[in-house]
């Protein structure tokens, strides 16, 4: 029973750090830290997509990679 107590509590610890790198980014800083480029109006698509937020009203946009082996069976399929 000790050893699954301490499981529990390194396992709350491994994902309190974990945690922030999910959040979605809500200042220019965080969009560029997380690899996004700050958009004026919108995200273009079909290539690119909002995940968050540079300032209020000014999405985020990441760059959308496909799978090309999940893109070479829709096209087959």
């Amino acid at each position: 029973m000790k050893i699954f107590s301490l499981f529990v509590a390194v396992l709350l610890l491994v994902l309190q750090g974990t945690l922030g790198f999910m959040r979605a980014p809500s200042n220019d800083v965080q969009c560029k830290q997380a690899g996004g480029t700050c958009s004026t109006d919108h995200c273009p698509l079909p290539k690119m997509r909002s995940f968050g937020h540079c300032t209020q009203g000014v999405p985020c946009c990441r760059t959308v990679m496909r799978n090309s082996s999940s893109a070479s069976r829709q096209r087959s399929g």
